[in-house]
């Protein structure tokens, strides 16, 4: 089942309005990272002060933080997306940032941040449990990567998806509509730079397969890297990015 709005790994976002400058934001985030007792195994990655995340070893999952300007009458909002078992981690943030801040809807679609968007991360978060593991696993590292990248169709990529685990069985047993789709698993068979690579059962594994889907537009690409199982003759989905398509 995925994991309901109560679950600790629920996806949140939660939106402010300030005046503060990107660098001031980043400064009392760090500050309060620094402070606190319980984020002693929190660390930030990423040099950006306008978008940055928190991870850490004891956390659910990554923490977005984001400081977005935009035209009047919108200004400038602050974005936090978040899993939910790591509100206590949240809460001390906006503590620390005080009066400079109010909580502001998260509205609209067009950009991940700091609109409440349906990402990719989503949509694999939905998915992790409803697949048949021993043919595909997603893994944390595509859910979390997931998170930055935005996809109308989301029928494309469950389909895409629908066939990576269908795949061992069409090698070995082909079926009615194997020739049909032999192509397609022939383009996802091939290797591809650049390589990824991910830790995985406490070793490394190179994802050395690409999925690429070209945006409606035709503007950029989705593109999920992943590996074979080498424990089951399943795949492995590790990681997702997106690229301009020119």
């Amino acid at each position: 089942m995925s994991p309901k709005k109560s679950s600790p790994l629920a996806i949140r976002t939660v939106c402010f309005s300030t005046t503060m400058r990107a660098t001031t934001f980043r400064a009392i985030v760090e500050s309060a990272i620094l402070r606190g007792a319980a984020y002693s195994d929190s660390f930030i990655v990423g040099v950006d002060p306008s978008f940055f995340r928190i991870m850490g070893m004891d956390q659910h999952g990554d923490i977005l933080m984001s400081h977005c300007k935009f035209a009047d009458p919108i200004g400038i909002r602050l974005s936090f997306r978040f899993r939910q078992g790591d509100f206590a981690i949240i809460d001390r943030i906006i503590v620390a940032l005080g009066l400079d801040i109010e909580p502001a809807p998260c509205m609209g679609k067009g950009s991940l941040m700091p609109f409440e968007d349906r990402s990719v991360g989503h949509m694999l978060l939905d998915l992790a449990d409803k697949l048949p593991t021993d043919r595909l696993q997603v893994l944390p590292t595509a859910i979390e990567s997931g998170l930055d990248c935005l996809w109308d169709d989301e029928k494309e990529i469950k389909s895409e998806l629908k066939l990576l685990a269908e795949i061992p069985t069409l090698l070995l047993h082909g079926g009615i509509d194997a020739v049909e789709k032999m192509d397609r698993v022939n383009q996802l068979l091939q290797t591809y730079p650049p390589v990824m690579a991910i830790r995985y059962r406490g070793q490394t594994l190179p994802l050395r397969h690409q999925m690429h889907l070209p945006s409606e537009d035709g503007q950029t690409v989705l593109r999920l890297h992943f590996a074979r199982d080498p424990y089951t003759s399943g795949f492995i989905v590790g990681w997702v990015d997106e690229y301009d398509a020119c």
